[in-house]
């Protein structure tokens, strides 16, 4: 069967350009090499370049964030006219997969691992079930991805997810709406694919950067500290292999200077941790105990004095956050030794998180007591990216809060201030002869940033379309009707920001969407 692996993206910056960063799905990799050998298989990161509109397939795997799902379902109309079946994946599928599901031939929820060969067999008899629930505990079982298909489309290709999930329970994360787990695949099995990946890199990866790509692992999880105890066996491997790596871990990593050295020994490079917040009152709301803001400013020293590079992501709380606060960032970035964050954002209410059902609880309160609704008017699902608000500020108007955001965003990612940063972060790491972590950190500041395209009015319902398109025709509808039913933005609250019906939360309490791990998923017809 022809098989196309499509991960939808739509630029959050509303600038319709690819997204060619560090950071790209791995999803792709890893369902291929879930498929048989006879497949025929394209492999698509939408981050970085646009699916073939002139290929036909038999099977299309989407994969999307919320934010992404228009596009999902506009991809998924142009090939299903064009005789291909289509399955959607991912964290929105996971959570909403009555939502999802009339605008695909089935979703699949949770794990690949035991129900992508389900879905390709029945693909291939053209009798596609409905819904498949992953059994869960599938990572463990997770083949060695066939990360050198996709390294034209990686700027380091040498890419794994060694584990899955997070321990910890922050109320904004999609995670957390997903069901709290964390799975780590036994340590002989990642140094396994690791070999494998590098030998299987060799003669894909070309320029005088290929021997520095091809050493440079990245570990793309959410949290590669979820256990402590495995990541001193990972920091064992990638000493022995002799590669230098980066990944994501919580806050409390950087209060152990004593396993700061060993990751940075068994070549650890760079980290990217979710800083968050100054606001203690901000903190307590996202649930996020691990971070400690007294120990901030002496955690990242301790990281930078080791060698590694620490890059970090800080998020406004609409609730909690007044203007002066956001005034006073660029002053407390300084003082922290952060200096430029990764992301400015706001905090975002993703539709099946526990903030979500929280929020909307309280709002429907206040509609019916003809109160001020929390969320802004007209809110599209396109506008739940973080850096679009959705969410009535506590403090200050909307228009006024998002006014000293960009006046923040402005001053922060100024290049005065890039430069302050990388003249803080150099010295020591040149100390240390760690000159990947000054590439990585010379590379992010010229990189890096907030773009503000022309247009942009960061408030939901009126915030700018974005610009990437599906190239479908009027020959690819029934009739108007289904034209506009597919072209029109997905809606989340109405004229007075109530929350339209299908977003209601469940009356019971949040569950995990992956039900107890069983041998064999569950086929729902």
């Amino acid at each position: 069967m022809r098989v196309a692996i499509i991960s939808v993206f739509v630029d959050y910056h509303r600038r319709g350009a690819h997204h060619r960063g560090v950071l790209q799905p791995q999803i792709g990799p890893l369902i291929a090499a879930l498929l048989p050998d006879s497949a025929d298989i394209d492999i698509v990161n939408d981050t970085w370049v646009d699916p073939d509109w002139s290929k036909s397939y038999d099977l299309v795997f989407l994969s999307c964030m919320h934010a992404d799902f228009d596009r999902a379902r506009q991809i998924s109309h142009y090939f299903r006219r064009r005789g291909a079946q289509v399955v959607l994946g991912g964290s929105l599928a996971s959570m909403l997969p009555q939502l999802c599901a009339p605008w695909f031939d089935a979703v699949v929820v949770g794990d690949p691992e035991d129900t992508v060969p389900h879905v390709y067999a029945d693909a291939s008899r053209r009798q596609l079930q409905r819904l498949y629930r992953s059994g869960g505990d599938a990572s463990a079982r997770a083949p060695t991805p066939l990360a050198q298909r996709v390294a034209h489309q990686q700027i380091f290709p040498l890419a794994l997810e060694a584990t899955r999930g997070c321990p910890f329970t922050c109320d904004f994360c999609v995670l957390t709406g997903m069901g709290t787990r964390f799975d780590a695949r036994p340590a002989a099995r990642v140094e396994h694919d690791l070999v494998t990946l590098r030998e299987a890199l060799r003669g894909r990866v070309t320029g005088p950067l290929k021997d520095k790509r091809r050493r440079m692992a990245m570990f793309y999880d959410n949290n590669i500290a979820g256990n402590l105890g495995w990541l001193r066996q990972l920091c064992d491997i990638t000493e022995r292999l002799g590669l230098e790596w980066a990944s994501s871990v919580t806050f409390n990593v950087l209060t152990n200077k004593a396993l700061l050295q060993r990751m940075f020994d068994s070549g650890c490079r760079a980290l990217y941790v979710g800083l968050e917040t100054f606001n203690p009152a901000a903190l307590d709301d996202f649930n996020k105990p691990q971070n400690r803001l007294p120990l901030i400013s002496r955690a990242l020293d301790d990281a930078r004095a080791v060698g590694i590079l620490v890059t970090a992501g800080m998020i406004l709380s609409p609730e909690h956050d007044d203007v002066a606060y956001i005034r006073s960032l660029p002053r407390r970035l300084r003082e922290s030794g952060l200096h430029v964050p990764t992301f400015l954002a706001f905090e975002t209410p993703f539709p099946g998180t526990p903030y979500f059902n929280r929020l909307a609880a309280r709002n429907a309160q206040r509609v019916a007591a003809n109160e001020r609704a929390l969320f802004l008017p007209r809110a599209l699902l396109r506008d739940f990216t973080s850096y679009t608000l959705v969410v009535e500020p506590t403090h200050a108007s909307a228009e006024d809060y998002v006014d000293a955001y960009k006046a923040a965003v402005d001053e922060i990612y100024a290049p005065r201030r890039r430069l302050a940063k990388l003249a803080h972060d150099l010295p020591s790491f040149v100390r240390r002869g760690a000159w990947t972590s000054v590439a990585l950190d010379v590379g992010d500041m010229l990189t890096g940033g907030l773009p503000r395209a022309p247009g942009r009015t960061y408030l939901a319902g009126t915030d700018l379309e974005p610009p990437e398109r599906v190239p479908l025709t009027e020959a690819d509808f029934v009739d108007e009707a289904e034209a506009a039913r597919l072209m029109r933005p997905t809606a989340v609250t109405d004229e007075a920001g109530r929350l339209l019906p299908q977003w209601a939360p469940p009356d019971e309490p949040l569950r995990p969407v992956l039900p107890p791990r069983k041998k064999n998923p569950a086929v729902v017809p």
